[in-house]
C-alpha cells in the first residue's frame, strides 16, 4: 500500500512554527536541572564556568600581555630618556568611568544622547540622538540645531523654546550617552595608528592609553594637529616633574597626535634622586635641568659639567663650586652633569678621564664596581682603546712611595758602610749613587695597577671585576697604532706597529742598543701596565705574540758602573723596578 504524501495547508504551517517556536520559549522550564543526571549537570556547568572564566581571563590576558611586553622593552632600555618608563602599565581600554561629571563646556554632536523630561503642564520623557544633521528632534516642539553648541548653550537654547512654545511647563537636560571619537596617533609612537576614544578623552588620557612615545619619541614636544594646522605643543615633562596640568586639553574629531623625534638630551649621575637621561629645550639652562634630577642638598655639592668640543675632538670639563653659577649656562645636546659632594666625609669618588663617553669625577658607593661605573659613565667612545686603560690607585701609589724610600735608605746605608770599610770607591762612582739616591726620592709613583678595563672581558669573568676605592683613577687612550722604544737605544722613538714585525726588529729601527745596554733585562710594557721580561731565543714568539699597540719596549741600563761590594744585589732589582713606569724611566736614561 503506498502512502500518499500529507498535504499541509497554510494554516496549517503557521500553526506548526508558531507551536515550535513556543517550544524553544518554554523548553528551559520543561527540563530543568533537576529533570537531568548528576553528570549531565556538572558537565553543563563546568561548560557555563569556563565560557565565563575564557572571556574574563582573555581580557585580562591582552591587558597583562601588553604589559609584560613593555615591561620587557624597559629592562632592554636602561639609558631611556626619562618619562618612558611611565607607561609601562599602560591601560588598555579607553573607557573612562560612568561617574565622570559631563563639564558645561562640553561640545556636543552627532552620535550624542540627550534625555529630555518635562515638567508642569506637559509631562513627558524621551531619550534622543543628536542626528548626523546636527539636531534633535523633541516632542511636542520638532527639531532643534545643537551641534556645535557647548552643553550650557544647548539647555539654554531648549529651555527657551520650552518657554516660548509650551506654556506652563519646564524642562530637564541630561547627557546620558557619549559619542566617540576618532583621533590619529603618529610618529614616533609606541603604538600609531587610529584610535577611537571618548569625546570626553583629554590629551593626557590618550597619551596614556595608548602607550605614548616610543623609545626615541620625544616627551617635551608632542604637537596637537587639527585640519593641517599646529593648535599645541606639550610638553609632557611639566604635567611629570611640576604637576602641572595646564596645557592639558580635550581632544576633537579627526585630531592628530604627532610625537616627533627627540633632538635633544642631557646625561646627569651623581648625588641626585632622578639620575638618567633627560630631554631638554632649546634655552634650557643648567639650573633648570638640575631642577628634572631633584638634587639632595643644594648646599654641599659641586657640579661638574662636561661638554664635547667639536674643534678639539673631545670633551672639556668643568667644575663648579656654587650652584649659582649654572643659572646662565645654556645646556646643549650631548653635555653631561655630574653631582659631587663637596665633603669627602660624606662620598668617595673616582675620576674617570680620556675616552668615556661621559667623563669626570664620579661619586662612589661601598661595593661599587668597576663595571658599574663604566655604565654610569656611558661606556666608551668608539675611539676607545680599553686594552691601554690606564688605573692608578692612591694605596699602590703610596705603597710604591714607601718602597723608593726604602731602597733609597738600603742605597745610603750600603753606601755609607762600603766608604767606612774602606773600600776604593771612585769619585764619579760614588757621585752616580748619590745623584740616583737624591733622584729615587724625589721620583713621584703614578700608582699604577694592572687592571682589564675592557668591558667583555670584566663580563666574562668576574673575578676581574674589582671593586673601586676612594681616589681611583681610569684613563681610557684613544685607539693606539704604535710601539714606543725607550731606554738604552740609540734613538728612543715612536714607530708605527705592524704585525709582522718583532721586539728585536723594533729595537733595530730604533737604532740598536747602546753599549751601556743590559740585554738580559729588555723588558715589554703592555698597555694594560703588566710587564714582561724579554731574552733573546727564548720564548721569543710567545711574548711576540703577545706584543700589542700601544706597547712600549724598555732596554735597561746595565748595572755593572755599580758592581761593586754589596750595591749591585741593591741596585740591579731597583733599576728592574723603575724601568716599568714611564716616569722613572725617563729620569734613569736621561741623566744616568
Amino acid at each position: 500500500m503506498n502512502k500518499k504524501p500529507i498535504k499541509v495547508n497554510e494554516n496549517s504551517k503557521l500553526s506548526l512554527i508558531f507551536y515550535i517556536f513556543i517550544y524553544i520559549l518554554v523548553s528551559p522550564f520543561l527540563f530543568s536541572e533537576e529533570d537531568l543526571s548528576i553528570e549531565d549537570i556538572r558537565e553543563l556547568q563546568e561548560l557555563k564556568l569556563g565560557e565565563s572564566v575564557i572571556n574574563d581571563k582573555q581580557e585580562k590576558f591582552l591587558e597583562l600581555q601588553t604589559t609584560v611586553q613593555r615591561e620587557e622593552e624597559e629592562e632592554e632600555c636602561l639609558d631611556c630618556i626619562y618619562g618612558y618608563n611611565l607607561f609601562v602599565d599602560t591601560p588598555t581600554t579607553f573607557a573612562l568611568s560612568t561617574n565622570t561629571p559631563i563639564p558645561q563646556d562640553y561640545i556636543l554632536g552627532p552620535g550624542d544622547k540627550l534625555n529630555i523630561q518635562y515638567f508642569g503642564n506637559n509631562k513627558a520623557r524621551t531619550d534622543t540622538f543628536i542626528s548626523r544633521n546636527g539636531s534633535i528632534n523633541l516632542p511636542l516642539l520638532g527639531p532643534i540645531s545643537i551641534a556645535g553648541l557647548d552643553l550650557e548653550n544647548a539647555e539654554e537654547l531648549i529651555k527657551k523654546r520650552v518657554g516660548e512654545e509650551l506654556i506652563g511647563t519646564e524642562v530637564y537636560i541630561s547627557l546620558s550617552e557619549l559619542r566617540s571619537i576618532n583621533v590619529y596617533i603618529v610618529g614616533a609612537a609606541y603604538k600609531p595608528g587610529t584610535y577611537n576614544v571618548s569625546a570626553l578623552s583629554t590629551l593626557t588620557n590618550v597619551i596614556f592609553a595608548t602607550g605614548g612615545p616610543d623609545k626615541v619619541g620625544s616627551l617635551r614636544n608632542i604637537q596637537v594637529k587639527r585640519e593641517g594646522k599646529l593648535i599645541k605643543a606639550y610638553d609632557f615633562y611639566r604635567l611629570l616633574l611640576e604637576g602641572d596640568t595646564s596645557q592639558d586639553m580635550r581632544l576633537l574629531e579627526g585630531d592628530t597626535i604627532f610625537y616627533p623625534l627627540i633632538e635633544n638630551t642631557v646625561r646627569i649621575d651623581g648625588s641626585v634622586q632622578r639620575p638618567g637621561n633627560y630631554e631638554i629645550l632649546e634655552g634650557n639652562t643648567l639650573s633648570q635641568v638640575l631642577q628634572f634630577s631633584g638634587l639632595q642638598n643644594k648646599a654641599d655639592i659641586k657640579i661638574q659639567f662636561s661638554r664635547f668640543e667639536k674643534v678639539i675632538n673631545e670633551r672639556k670639563v668643568r667644575i663648579l663650586d656654587d650652584i649659582e653659577e649654572s643659572t646662565n649656562i645654556l645646556i646643549k645636546d650631548g653635555d653631561s652633569i655630574n653631582i659631587l659632594r663637596s665633603s669627602k666625609q660624606d662620598q668617595a669618588n673616582v675620576l674617570l678621564s680620556g675616552e668615556f663617553l661621559y667623563p669626570g669625577y664620579y661619586d662612589i658607593s661601598a661595593g661599587q664596581t668597576i663595571l658599574e661605573i663604566i655604565d654610569q659613565a656611558g661606556g666608551f667612545t668608539e675611539l676607545a682603546y680599553p686594552e691601554g686603560a690606564v688605573f692608578t690607585r692612591e694605596s699602590v701609589r703610596e705603597q710604591q712611595k714607601e718602597s723608593y724610600e726604602k731602597n733609597a735608605q738600603n742605597l745610603e746605608r750600603s753606601l755609607v758602610d762600603a766608604v767606612s770599610s774602606g773600600s776604593q770607591i771612585d769619585g764619579e762612582a760614588y757621585m752616580a749613587i748619590s745623584e740616583f739616591i737624591e733622584k729615587l726620592r724625589a721620583q713621584e709613583p703614578i700608582g699604577r695597577q694592572v687592571a682589564s678595563i675592557d668591558e667583555y672581558s670584566l663580563q666574562s669573568d668576574p673575578k676581574l671585576n674589582f671593586t673601586l676605592q676612594d681616589g681611583d683613577s681610569i684613563f681610557i687612550p684613544k685607539r693606539s697604532t704604535s710601539i714606543s722604544v725607550v731606554g738604552e737605544v740609540l734613538n728612543s722613538t715612536t714607530l708605527l706597529f705592524k704585525e709582522e714585525l718583532s721586539i728585536q726588529d723594533y729595537i733595530d729601527l730604533a737604532g740598536g742598543t747602546t753599549d751601556g745596554a743590559d740585554l738580559s733585562r729588555i723588558f715589554i710594557i703592555l698597555p694594560n701596565g703588566q710587564s714582561l721580561i724579554f731574552k733573546k731565543k727564548l720564548f721569543q714568539n710567545e711574548i711576540n705574540n703577545r706584543l700589542l699597540p700601544g706597547s712600549t719596549i724598555v732596554v735597561s741600563r746595565d748595572p755593572d758602573p755599580y758592581n761593586w761590594l754589596s750595591l749591585t744585589s741593591i741596585i740591579t732589582p731597583i733599576l728592574s723596578d723603575l724601568a716599568i713606569s714611564a716616569a722613572s724611566i725617563s729620569a734613569i736614561s736621561n741623566d744616568n
